[in-house]
C-alpha cells in the first residue's frame, strides 16, 4: 500500500532492496525489484522510468526463466504503451499477458490483465467491451474480496458507468470505494472523489462538488501523481467559475496548467527516452545478430572441414562400389521396365473396367428410380379399387364397373411393366434416346386411357383436342414417361369436377404440345427451378386428394425432353391451374 500513498518512502525501500541484492546474483530476485520500481514509478505518473524498470525486469526474468516475473514486466510494459497512446501493441501484450495467467490458473493477475485491457477499451472509447472486460476481472475476484485491485475495478467500473450515462450507477461504484476502510489508498480514494465531484458537478450542485473536489485536491497532493493534480485542478477550476469565485477559479486553473505544462515536458522526455532506448534495443540486437552470424559460421566451417576429411578417406571405397551399383543398377532398370509396362497394362484394363461398372451402376440406380416412380400410380390405382371392394363401397353394378376398370387398369399396367423392362434392357449401358417415330395423339390418349381409374374417381372432365398426322422424332418410352408424369401431376392437383385440356400446335421446327388444368397452381418460388435449365428436384406435395409423391417427375420430364432434342416451359399461378408447353421435333417434309 506505501506504493499507493508515499511514492518517497516507496522508493526509499525499493532502493534499499536493490543495495542489499547488489552482490547476490539471483535474476528472480532482480527481476522481482525492479518490477516492484517501475510499478513505483508508474504509479507516481514517471512513466519513462517505469519503462526501463520493467524492460530490465523482463531481461531478468527470462534469464531466470520465472515466468510470473516476466509477465508482470510485460503488463507493466503495456501500462506504459497504454499511457503514451499506443493501444494496439498496448492490447497484444495484454493478451500474452492473458494467455500466460490462464496456463497457471492465476484468478487474481487474470483479473489484473481483464482490468489494463478495460481501461485500454475504455480509453479507445469502446465502452461496451471494457464493461465486458471489467466484469470478467470482477468476477474472477469474487474469491478475493479484501484485494486492493478490488477498488480499482469498481473505479474505472463507474467512470464506464458514468460515460454511458448511467449516473446512478457510476455514483455507488464510487461510494462502495470510499466505503472500503482496509484497502483504500490515496490513489484509489482520489480517482473515487474525483468522480463523484465530476457526477455532482454535472448535476449542478456545485456546494457538494466543491466539498468533494477539495478532499480529492488533500488525496491526489499526498500521493504526488501529476496526472491526478491536473485533471482536479482543472475541475476545481470550473467549479469555482460557476460559483462565481473567479479568483480561486483563477488559482486552480494556473495549478492544473503548471501540472499539464509538467505532463507535457515529461512525455517529451520519455518519447526521446524511449526513442534512444528504442535505438540501443536496436543496436544490441545488431551486435547479437552479427555475433550469432560468426558463430554458426565457424561451426559451418569446422563441419566443413571434418566432411572434407571423411570425404577423403571414403572416396576410394564410394568410387569402387559405385561402378558396381552402376551395373547392378542397370540391370535391375531393364527388368523394372518391363514389369512396369506390365503393370500399366493391366492398371489401363482394370480402370476401363471399373470405368464401365460405375457407368452402369448409375444407370440402373437410375433406370430403377424410374419404373418406380411411373408404376407407382397405376399401382396405388389398383390398390385403391381393391380397399373400396373389401369396405364394400360398391354396389352390384358398380362391382362390375370396378372390375371391368380393375382389369383395364392391371392390362394397361402389365403394358407399361413390360414397355418401360424392354426399355430398360436396352439402357443398362447408361441412358440414352432411342428414337423414332411416333404419333404424339395417339400417345396422349393411351395415357389418358391409363389414368381412366383416377381422371373418374376425382369426377375430372377431360378435353383432348386431337389432330391428326402429327408425328415427331423421339423415343417412344421416354415420351410415355414425360406425357405420364404431366398427366399424373394434373389429375393429382386437379380438385373434384376440374377440367384437363391438351391441344396441339406447330411451327416451323418444333411440335408443341399443351397440357393444361383448373388445378391448386404451382407455388411461385418453384417457377424459376422449373423453366430454368438445371436439373432441379422439386419438392413433393400432396395432392387435392391426399396423394402422394417422390418430387421425380418434373425432374424426369425436363432430362427425357433434353435428351430428345425438346423443351418445357411452365405457366402456372396459384388457385387458377397450371399450363405445361412441351416442345418436340417436328419430323421435316
Amino acid at each position: 500500500m506505501v506504493q499507493y500513498d508515499h511514492k518517497e518512502k516507496a522508493i526509499s525501500y525499493v532502493s534499499q532492496a536493490k543495495e542489499l541484492a547488489k552482490n547476490i546474483e539471483d535474476p528472480r530476485l532482480n527481476a522481482r525489484i525492479n518490477n516492484q520500481e517501475g510499478a513505483v514509478y508508474y504509479i507516481s505518473g514517471e512513466y519513462e522510468l517505469a519503462l526501463r524498470r520493467y524492460l530490465l525486469a523482463y531481461e531478468f526474468a527470462v534469464q531466470a526463466e520465472a515466468v510470473i516475473e516476466k509477465e508482470i514486466a510485460l503488463n507493466g510494459r503495456g501500462l506504459v504503451l497504454m499511457v503514451e497512446g499506443e493501444y494496439e501493441l498496448a492490447k497484444s501484450i495484454f493478451e500474452e499477458c492473458l494467455a500466460i495467467n490462464y496456463s497457471l490458473n492465476d484468478s487474481v493477475r487474470l483479473a489484473k490483465n481483464h482490468f489494463n485491457l478495460g481501461i485500454l477499451e475504455n480509453e479507445s472509447g469502446d465502452l461496451k467491451l471494457s464493461m465486458n472486460h471489467l466484469k470478467a476481472a470482477s468476477d474472477y475476484l469474487t474469491n478475493f474480496p479484501n484485494k486492493h485491485l478490488n477498488l480499482m475495478v469498481n473505479n474505472r467500473t463507474a467512470k464506464v458507468y458514468h460515460e454511458m450515462g448511467d449516473l446512478e450507477k457510476a455514483s455507488e461504484k464510487y461510494i462502495m470505494v470510499l466505503q472500503d476502510s482496509l484497502t483504500l489508498s490515496n490513489w484509489e480514494k482520489t480517482f473515487a472523489l474525483t468522480g463523484l465531484a465530476q457526477l455532482k458537478f454535472e448535476s449542478e450542485s456545485y456546494n457538494e462538488a466543491l466539498t468533494l473536489g477539495k478532499a480529492a485536491y488533500g488525496s491526489a497532493v499526498s500521493h504526488g501523481a501529476h496526472w491526478d493534480l491536473e485533471k482536479i485542478t482543472q475541475l476545481l477550476s470550473e467549479i469555482y467559475k460557476k460559483r462565481k469565485e473567479f479568483e480561486q477559479a483563477y488559482h486552480f486553473l494556473s495549478l492544473s496548467k503548471a501540472y499539464g505544462d509538467s505532463l507535457f515536458n515529461e512525455e517529451k522526455s520519455r518519447q526521446i527516452a524511449r526513442l534512444q532506448l528504442k535505438l540501443t534495443q536496436a543496436e544490441n540486437e545488431n551486435l547479437k545478430v552479427e555475433s550469432e552470424k560468426d558463430q554458426a559460421l565457424l561451426k559451418q566451417r569446422n563441419r566443413l572441414l571434418i566432411f572434407l576429411s571423411l570425404m577423403v578417406i571414403f572416396s576410394g571405397f564410394a568410387i569402387y562400389f559405385f561402378r558396381k551399383n552402376v551395373i547392378l543398377k542397370e540391370r535391375f532398370n531393364v527388368s523394372l521396365q518391363k514389369k512396369n509396362k506390365a503393370i500399366e497394362k493391366q492398371k489401363h484394363h482394370i480402370d476401363q473396367q471399373n470405368k464401365s461398372l460405375l457407368e452402369m451402376n448409375l444407370a440402373k440406380t437410375k433406370l430403377l428410380s424410374i419404373i418406380s416412380h411411373d408404376l407407382r400410380s397405376p399401382i396405388n390405382s389398383i390398390k385403391q379399387l381393391l380397399e373400396m371392394k373389401g369396405k364394400g363401397y360398391f354396389s352390384v353394378e358398380d362391382e362390375n364397373e370396378a372390375y371391368e376398370l380393375l382389369a383395364v387398369q392391371i392390362r394397361n399396367t402389365e403394358i407399361m411393366l413390360n414397355e418401360l423392362l424392354q426399355w430398360a434392357n436396352r439402357q443398362m449401358d447408361g441412358v440414352k434416346p432411342n428414337p423414332s417415330m411416333v404419333n404424339l395423339p395417339q400417345t396422349v390418349t393411351e395415357v389418358l386411357l391409363g389414368y381412366s381409374f383416377q381422371i373418374k374417381t376425382k369426377l375430372l372432365n377431360t378435353d383432348h383436342q386431337i389432330a391428326q398426322n402429327i408425328d415427331i422424332i423421339i423415343d417412344k418410352v421416354q415420351l410415355k414417361i414425360i406425357i405420364q408424369n404431366l398427366i399424373g401431376n394434373a389429375i393429382k392437383f386437379t380438385p373434384e369436377h376440374g377440367l384437363i385440356k391438351i391441344h396441339y400446335k406447330m411451327n416451323e421446327n418444333f411440335v408443341i404440345c399443351h397440357i393444361e388444368d383448373s388445378g391448386v397452381g404451382i407455388e411461385g418460388k418453384y417457377h424459376e427451378m422449373i423453366n430454368g435449365k438445371d436439373y432441379a428436384r422439386i419438392p413433393s406435395v400432396r395432392g387435392t386428394a391426399n396423394e402422394k409423391g417422390t418430387g421425380l417427375g418434373i425432374l424426369l420430364v425436363k432430362q427425357f425432353l433434353d435428351l430428345n432434342g425438346g423443351d418445357l416451359k411452365m405457366e402456372s399461378r396459384e388457385g387458377e391451374g397450371t399450363h405445361f408447353i412441351l416442345y418436340f421435333k417436328r419430323i421435316q417434309p
